[in-house]
Protein backbone atom coordinates (compact mmCIF):
# COMPACT_ATOMS: atom_id res chain seq x y z
CA UNK A 1 0.00 0.00 0.00
CA UNK A 2 1.82 3.42 -0.98
CA UNK A 3 1.58 5.72 2.18
CA UNK A 4 -0.98 8.41 1.70
CA UNK A 5 1.79 11.35 1.18
CA UNK A 6 3.39 9.51 -1.64
CA UNK A 7 0.22 9.02 -3.68
CA UNK A 8 -0.25 10.97 -7.00
CA UNK A 9 -2.77 12.09 -9.21
CA UNK A 10 -2.71 9.41 -11.22
CA UNK A 11 -3.24 6.96 -8.10
CA UNK A 12 -6.84 5.92 -8.82
CA UNK A 13 -7.81 6.35 -5.75
CA UNK A 14 -6.82 9.85 -4.94
CA UNK A 15 -8.19 10.46 -7.99
CA UNK A 16 -11.25 9.86 -7.69
CA UNK A 17 -11.43 11.21 -4.48
CA UNK A 18 -10.23 14.37 -5.06
CA UNK A 19 -12.49 14.59 -8.41
CA UNK A 20 -15.64 14.68 -5.73
CA UNK A 21 -15.11 18.06 -5.24
CA UNK A 22 -16.81 20.44 -7.68
CA UNK A 23 -14.08 23.32 -8.07
CA UNK A 24 -11.20 21.06 -8.53
CA UNK A 25 -13.17 18.91 -10.90
CA UNK A 26 -14.40 21.49 -13.29
CA UNK A 27 -10.83 23.18 -13.53
CA UNK A 28 -9.19 19.43 -14.40
CA UNK A 29 -11.66 19.02 -16.78
CA UNK A 30 -11.72 22.19 -18.42
CA UNK A 31 -8.00 22.35 -18.69
CA UNK A 32 -8.16 18.82 -20.11
CA UNK A 33 -10.86 19.24 -23.15
CA UNK A 34 -10.37 23.24 -23.37
CA UNK A 35 -13.61 23.63 -22.50
CA UNK A 36 -15.54 26.06 -20.30
CA UNK A 37 -17.96 24.21 -17.60
CA UNK A 38 -21.39 26.76 -17.13
CA UNK A 39 -22.31 24.26 -14.57
CA UNK A 40 -22.41 21.25 -12.51
CA UNK A 41 -25.69 19.38 -12.38
CA UNK A 42 -24.80 16.03 -10.68
CA UNK A 43 -21.14 14.49 -9.58
CA UNK A 44 -19.89 11.06 -8.34
CA UNK A 45 -16.94 9.26 -7.98
CA UNK A 46 -16.78 5.62 -8.14
CA UNK A 47 -20.33 5.49 -9.60
CA UNK A 48 -21.89 2.01 -10.23
CA UNK A 49 -24.19 0.93 -12.53
CA UNK A 50 -25.67 -2.67 -12.56
CA UNK A 51 -27.85 -2.22 -15.79
CA UNK A 52 -29.80 -5.61 -15.12
CA UNK A 53 -29.19 -8.78 -12.84
CA UNK A 54 -27.55 -11.00 -15.92
CA UNK A 55 -25.55 -8.39 -17.42
CA UNK A 56 -22.16 -6.90 -15.92
CA UNK A 57 -21.99 -4.14 -13.70
CA UNK A 58 -19.54 -1.22 -14.17
CA UNK A 59 -17.81 1.32 -11.47
CA UNK A 60 -17.01 4.85 -13.01
CA UNK A 61 -13.94 6.57 -11.47
CA UNK A 62 -15.34 10.07 -12.10
CA UNK A 63 -19.09 10.62 -13.99
CA UNK A 64 -20.65 13.94 -14.10
CA UNK A 65 -22.97 15.56 -15.80
CA UNK A 66 -23.50 19.10 -17.00
CA UNK A 67 -26.75 21.04 -18.58
CA UNK A 68 -26.30 18.71 -21.67
CA UNK A 69 -23.52 16.44 -21.74
CA UNK A 70 -21.83 13.51 -19.34
CA UNK A 71 -18.44 12.92 -18.90
CA UNK A 72 -16.99 9.63 -17.42
CA UNK A 73 -13.28 9.95 -16.66
CA UNK A 74 -11.27 7.20 -15.51
CA UNK A 75 -7.57 6.98 -14.88
CA UNK A 76 -5.48 4.02 -16.06
CA UNK A 77 -2.47 2.96 -14.69
CA UNK A 78 -2.55 -0.79 -16.28
CA UNK A 79 -2.16 -1.86 -20.02
CA UNK A 80 -5.03 -3.91 -20.59
CA UNK A 81 -6.04 -4.88 -24.42
CA UNK A 82 -9.85 -4.49 -23.88
CA UNK A 83 -9.83 -0.89 -23.21
CA UNK A 84 -11.73 0.26 -26.28
CA UNK A 85 -14.33 -2.52 -25.95
CA UNK A 86 -14.92 -1.03 -22.09
CA UNK A 87 -15.19 2.28 -23.68
CA UNK A 88 -17.72 1.01 -25.97
CA UNK A 89 -19.33 -0.96 -22.85
CA UNK A 90 -19.63 2.34 -21.00
CA UNK A 91 -21.12 4.42 -23.59
CA UNK A 92 -24.32 1.71 -23.55
CA UNK A 93 -24.55 1.22 -19.94
CA UNK A 94 -24.46 5.48 -19.19
CA UNK A 95 -27.00 5.83 -22.25
CA UNK A 96 -29.39 2.97 -20.49
CA UNK A 97 -28.67 4.24 -17.25
CA UNK A 98 -29.96 8.14 -17.66
CA UNK A 99 -32.79 7.89 -20.11
CA UNK A 100 -35.66 6.98 -18.14
CA UNK A 101 -38.43 4.62 -19.35
CA UNK A 102 -40.86 6.42 -21.84
CA UNK A 103 -38.90 9.49 -22.85
CA UNK A 104 -37.58 9.91 -26.63
CA UNK A 105 -34.27 8.94 -27.80
CA UNK A 106 -33.53 12.66 -28.49
CA UNK A 107 -33.45 13.19 -25.01
CA UNK A 108 -30.09 11.36 -24.67
CA UNK A 109 -27.04 13.48 -23.38
CA UNK A 110 -23.88 13.79 -25.27
CA UNK A 111 -21.85 11.61 -23.88
CA UNK A 112 -18.04 11.84 -23.72
CA UNK A 113 -15.70 8.81 -21.96
CA UNK A 114 -12.77 9.46 -21.62
CA UNK A 115 -9.63 7.48 -20.17
CA UNK A 116 -6.53 9.03 -19.32
CA UNK A 117 -3.56 6.62 -19.56
CA UNK A 118 0.46 6.45 -18.73
CA UNK A 119 0.86 4.55 -21.67
CA UNK A 120 0.45 5.49 -25.41
CA UNK A 121 -2.80 2.98 -26.47
CA UNK A 122 -1.99 3.18 -30.06
CA UNK A 123 1.34 3.73 -30.21
CA UNK A 124 1.82 6.72 -32.01
CA UNK A 125 2.70 8.86 -29.98
CA UNK A 126 0.02 11.27 -30.25
CA UNK A 127 -0.93 13.00 -26.51
CA UNK A 128 -4.58 12.72 -27.46
CA UNK A 129 -6.96 9.99 -28.90
CA UNK A 130 -10.08 11.08 -30.24
CA UNK A 131 -13.40 9.06 -32.27
CA UNK A 132 -16.48 9.57 -32.85
CA UNK A 133 -18.48 7.51 -35.23
CA UNK A 134 -18.19 8.37 -38.67
CA UNK A 135 -20.01 6.81 -42.07
CA UNK A 136 -18.07 4.76 -44.04
CA UNK A 137 -18.69 5.63 -47.48
CA UNK A 138 -17.83 9.79 -46.70
CA UNK A 139 -16.87 10.26 -43.24
CA UNK A 140 -19.36 12.30 -41.93
CA UNK A 141 -20.20 12.13 -38.42
CA UNK A 142 -23.33 10.17 -37.54
CA UNK A 143 -24.38 12.38 -34.86
CA UNK A 144 -24.83 10.20 -31.94
CA UNK A 145 -23.23 12.43 -29.99
CA UNK A 146 -20.44 9.69 -28.31
CA UNK A 147 -16.84 10.18 -28.12
CA UNK A 148 -14.34 8.35 -26.68
CA UNK A 149 -11.16 10.23 -25.78
CA UNK A 150 -7.76 8.78 -25.03
CA UNK A 151 -5.00 10.60 -23.45
CA UNK A 152 -1.38 9.54 -23.47
CA UNK A 153 0.47 11.67 -20.62
CA UNK A 154 4.03 10.56 -21.40
CA UNK A 155 3.80 12.30 -25.00
CA UNK A 156 2.80 16.26 -22.87
CA UNK A 157 5.56 17.99 -24.50
CA UNK A 158 3.22 17.06 -28.04
CA UNK A 159 0.27 18.60 -26.85
CA UNK A 160 -0.65 22.36 -28.93
CA UNK A 161 -2.87 23.83 -25.83
CA UNK A 162 -0.55 24.90 -22.86
CA UNK A 163 -2.95 24.17 -20.39
CA UNK A 164 -3.66 20.75 -21.38
CA UNK A 165 0.28 20.14 -21.90
CA UNK A 166 0.89 21.68 -18.25
CA UNK A 167 -1.76 19.36 -17.30
CA UNK A 168 -0.57 15.95 -18.79
CA UNK A 169 3.20 17.23 -17.55
CA UNK A 170 1.97 17.13 -14.12
CA UNK A 171 0.37 13.84 -14.49
CA UNK A 172 3.43 12.16 -16.18
CA UNK A 173 6.40 13.99 -13.97
CA UNK A 174 4.53 16.03 -11.38
CA UNK A 175 6.32 18.85 -12.57
CA UNK A 176 4.31 21.93 -11.34
CA UNK A 177 4.17 25.00 -14.33
CA UNK A 178 2.77 28.09 -13.69
CA UNK A 179 -0.30 26.97 -16.10
CA UNK A 180 -0.85 23.54 -13.35
CA UNK A 181 0.18 25.52 -10.31
CA UNK A 182 -3.75 25.98 -8.96
CA UNK A 183 -4.58 22.67 -9.82
CA UNK A 184 -0.87 21.02 -8.21
CA UNK A 185 -1.66 23.39 -5.10
CA UNK A 186 -5.47 21.99 -4.99
CA UNK A 187 -4.35 18.85 -4.93
CA UNK A 188 -1.74 19.74 -1.96
CA UNK A 189 -4.57 21.07 0.44
CA UNK A 190 -6.78 17.81 0.11
CA UNK A 191 -3.94 15.44 0.84
CA UNK A 192 -2.89 18.10 3.97
CA UNK A 193 -6.83 18.03 4.85
CA UNK A 194 -6.16 13.98 5.73
CA UNK A 195 -2.74 14.01 6.57
CA UNK A 196 -2.65 10.51 8.67
CA UNK A 197 -4.18 8.58 5.13
CA UNK A 198 -7.02 7.42 7.09
CA UNK A 199 -9.31 7.45 3.84
CA UNK A 200 -7.02 5.32 2.16
CA UNK A 201 -6.15 2.76 4.23
CA UNK A 202 -10.00 2.58 4.26
CA UNK A 203 -10.31 1.95 0.49
CA UNK A 204 -7.60 -0.10 0.46
CA UNK A 205 -9.16 -2.60 3.17
CA UNK A 206 -12.73 -2.34 1.50
CA UNK A 207 -11.37 -3.70 -1.92
CA UNK A 208 -9.70 -6.36 -0.28
CA UNK A 209 -12.86 -7.16 1.77
CA UNK A 210 -15.03 -7.16 -1.79
CA UNK A 211 -12.00 -9.12 -3.00
CA UNK A 212 -12.55 -11.72 -0.44
CA UNK A 213 -16.41 -11.85 -0.91
CA UNK A 214 -16.14 -12.21 -4.63
CA UNK A 215 -13.90 -15.18 -4.04
CA UNK A 216 -16.33 -16.20 -1.54
CA UNK A 217 -19.37 -16.57 -4.02
CA UNK A 218 -17.17 -18.58 -6.73
CA UNK A 219 -15.67 -20.75 -4.96
CA UNK A 220 -16.56 -24.22 -3.59
CA UNK A 221 -17.08 -24.78 0.19
CA UNK A 222 -14.76 -26.92 0.40
CA UNK A 223 -12.30 -23.97 -0.29
CA UNK A 224 -14.01 -21.92 2.15
CA UNK A 225 -11.33 -23.03 4.76
CA UNK A 226 -8.56 -21.76 2.53
CA UNK A 227 -10.26 -18.73 1.45
CA UNK A 228 -10.29 -17.81 5.74
CA UNK A 229 -6.67 -18.28 5.88
CA UNK A 230 -6.13 -15.98 2.89
CA UNK A 231 -8.32 -13.39 4.49
CA UNK A 232 -6.76 -13.43 7.78
CA UNK A 233 -2.96 -13.48 5.95
CA UNK A 234 -4.17 -10.21 4.10
CA UNK A 235 -5.37 -8.72 7.48
CA UNK A 236 -2.05 -9.41 9.09
CA UNK A 237 0.20 -8.10 5.51
CA UNK A 238 -2.44 -4.81 5.52
CA UNK A 239 -1.72 -4.50 10.07
CA UNK A 240 1.99 -4.81 8.76
CA UNK A 241 2.40 -2.37 6.69
CA UNK A 242 0.32 0.38 9.17
CA UNK A 243 2.62 -0.11 11.60
CA UNK A 244 5.41 0.34 9.37
CA UNK A 245 3.64 3.44 8.16
CA UNK A 246 3.29 4.15 11.70
CA UNK A 247 0.08 4.24 12.51
CA UNK A 248 -1.49 3.70 15.89
CA UNK A 249 -2.85 0.54 16.95
CA UNK A 250 -6.53 2.23 17.52
CA UNK A 251 -6.41 3.91 14.08
CA UNK A 252 -5.83 0.08 12.28
CA UNK A 253 -8.72 -1.12 15.16
CA UNK A 254 -11.29 1.60 13.63
CA UNK A 255 -10.54 0.33 9.94
CA UNK A 256 -9.93 -3.47 10.47
CA UNK A 257 -12.96 -4.09 12.87
CA UNK A 258 -10.76 -5.61 15.32
CA UNK A 259 -10.34 -4.72 18.83
CA UNK A 260 -7.22 -2.99 19.91
CA UNK A 261 -6.46 -5.73 21.95
CA UNK A 262 -5.94 -8.02 18.62
CA UNK A 263 -3.75 -5.77 17.05
CA UNK A 264 -1.34 -5.35 19.62
CA UNK A 265 -0.95 -9.27 19.38
CA UNK A 266 -0.63 -9.03 15.43
CA UNK A 267 2.02 -6.55 16.19
CA UNK A 268 3.88 -9.40 17.54
CA UNK A 269 3.88 -11.24 14.76
CA UNK A 270 3.98 -9.26 11.70
CA UNK A 271 7.63 -7.54 12.43
CA UNK A 272 9.44 -6.91 9.18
Amino acid sequence: MVPWKDLKLTDDYLFSQIMREEDFCKLFLEMLMGIKIQKVVYLEAQKEVNLFPQSKGIRMDVYLEGDGEIYNIEMQTVRKTNLVKRMRYYHSAIDVDSLLRGNPYDQLKKSFVIFICNFDLCGDEFPVYESMTTWRQNGKEIGDEQTKIVYNIGAFEKAQDPRLKALLQYLSTETVTDEARTLAEKVAVFKRHFSDGRPHMKYELDLYDKWCEGKEEGRKEGLSEGLRKGREEGIRELVRTAFLQGYSAEAIASLTRLSVGEIEKLRETVKP
